[in-house]
């Protein structure tokens, strides 16, 4: 049985989607309505907090917790708890290629400082759409060093992500995961893309992903709409 404040959250959608409550009514104080339900406020705000995470309520100081949609919107997530999880865009959404280059170091603002063996990238560029979707929600572009560029040949449309066919094709595997987040505007040619309003608020992520003997496999710079992708680091200290 799932918790407590999942069956509510569940229980206020249903009654959303039934037409009981609807898009733009606000819902009533909170310890008004959870008495009503019969809950602690505690439970109603965990149940909250969950429809307020999938686009469904919006709460905002001093003026109460609005409707805001009957359905709830697709988001990726992506968890951090270690390098398996890290990964997981990679493993559990499709790359779909749009186009291959090669590029000089000096070219792009994100190589300088790394090593490939000629000065030159292989550049590859994708997006990735959630399931159900057609617009992508994350536009991306992978910088190959020189001495893994052959992949260029076997690279299929859709397929797995980059790294994962390096990894095949010269019996690698990822050791290390070093990346930055940061709040951009969407410049428009990705805007238009993602299906964002251009300089609307986006979210860049710039990973460096090495083999175990510390080697650069691949440089990742990602643009995502942020509202149907979630970063979250959970990390426990001894």
């Amino acid at each position: 049985m799932s918790a407590l404040h999942q069956q509510l959250s569940d229980s206020i959608l249903q009654q959303i989607q039934a037409g009981q409550l609807r898009v733009g009514d606000k819902l009533p104080p909170e310890a008004d309505y959870a008495a009503e339900l019969g809950v602690s406020r505690s439970t109603l705000r965990q149940a909250y907090t969950e429809l307020e995470r999938v686009g469904v309520l919006k709460r905002k100081k001093r003026a109460g917790t609005t409707i805001i949609a009957s359905q709830p919107q697709s988001r990726f997530k992506m968890s951090t708890t270690g390098l398996y999880e890290l990964l997981s865009l990679g493993r559990d959404t499709e790359l779909v290629l749009t186009g291959t280059r090669t590029v000089h170091t000096e070219t792009v603002p994100y190589l300088p400082g790394f090593e490939s063996e000629t000065d030159h990238w292989l550049e590859v560029c994708g997006t990735r759409t959630l399931p159900g979707e057609s617009v992508p929600f994350n536009n991306t572009q992978i910088y190959v060093p020189a001495r893994y560029a052959a992949i260029e040949h076997i690279l299929e449309r859709n397929g797995p992500s980059v790294f994962r066919v390096i990894e095949e094709r010269f019996g690698l595997a990822v050791g290390r995961v070093s990346q930055t987040a940061k709040a951009i505007n969407c410049p428009a040619e990705i805007a238009k893309i993602i299906g964002r309003e251009i300089n609307a608020p986006a979210l860049r992520i710039v990973a460096h992903l090495y083999d175990k003997n510390g080697i650069l496999m691949e440089i990742s710079v990602a643009t995502f709409d942020p509202e149907r992708f979630e970063l979250q680091t959970d990390v426990e200290f001894d």
